[in-house]
């Protein structure tokens, strides 16, 4: 027997109450965040309000953005134009290859100085290294939880607040519905790292294997919860490494779509 597996419902978003807003979930997945985009687009086309937004790593960065003021277009242009692993950046002294601190100067300007600033609420996940617990930041200065929630580990290193170390959200989670859990309001989800199927070829090394497994292992924790929201579009952007800005435009582009042709059916 085959688990049942998470069919995309953006469909339902036809069927919504324009008169009611909806909470939003955006999850994380380096350049393939830009897929956010898309949706929010469709949302603005389709008149749906957002009540509150809930995001993690690369959603929180298009979660402020957004939640700041910019416009879909305005974030579009923001990851085309804007490198994220600046190879300048690079240090050795620091538990992580770049500094996370350096791409302050890059989003600063693009979000406010607070939450309580924002247009629509935000809650942005974490993890917190010392505690080994997810942490979700939803007032007080935005810019370190931001960057925080996008500190993958490995590549970033940990943002310090407060006297606590903390990395990327997905670690722990990737698609934070729980601050929702007591809200009246629908939520709609976009996850950006749905795994692909594979065909044999396609696992006939060590990394491909290890790759796809890691994705999968995200996806158990994850995708129980994509069936307890009103609807989640789940992306087929597994051909993309979403660490390529020159894949960006070609992120946004499938992630278009497929919105189109899930709305179509």
């Amino acid at each position: 027997m085959i688990k049942e597996k998470y069919e995309c419902s953006l469909a339902k978003l036809k069927d919504l109450d324009k008169s009611v807003p909806v909470n939003l979930v955006l999850s994380g997945g380096a350049e393939k965040g830009v897929a956010h985009v898309a949706l929010l687009e469709k949302l603005e086309e389709l008149n749906v309000k957002i009540h509150a937004i809930s995001a993690c790593s690369s959603g929180s960065l298009v979660g402020s953005m957004y939640a700041s003021g910019m416009t879909p277009k305005e974030i579009l242009e923001f990851f085309k134009s804007t490198e994220i692993f600046q190879y300048s950046w690079i240090t050795i002294a620091k538990p992580g290859i770049f500094n996370s601190y350096n791409y302050a100067k890059l989003i600063e300007d693009k979000i406010k100085p607070t939450f309580e600033e924002l247009k629509i609420p935000l809650t942005v996940s974490t993890t917190n290294l010392n505690r080994c617990a997810t942490q979700y930041f939803y007032e007080g200065e935005l810019l370190k939880p931001v960057l925080a929630s996008c500190a993958i580990p490995g590549l970033f290193n940990p943002v310090k607040i407060d006297g606590m170390m903390y990395s990327d959200g997905g670690i722990i989670d990737n698609f934070p519905t729980t601050p929702f859990e007591d809200s009246e309001y629908p939520v709609i989800g976009s996850y950006v790292v749905f795994p692909s199927e594979k065909k044999n070829e396609e696992l006939n090394t060590t990394l491909k294997v290890l790759a796809h497994a890691s994705k999968l292992l995200m996806l158990s924790s994850e995708e129980y919860k994509f069936f307890n929201t009103y609807a989640t579009v789940c992306y087929p952007l597994g051909e993309f490494s979403g660490y390529n800005i020159k894949e960006v435009e070609d992120i946004y582009k499938a992630a278009k779509s497929y919105i189109e042709e899930k709305m179509a059916t």
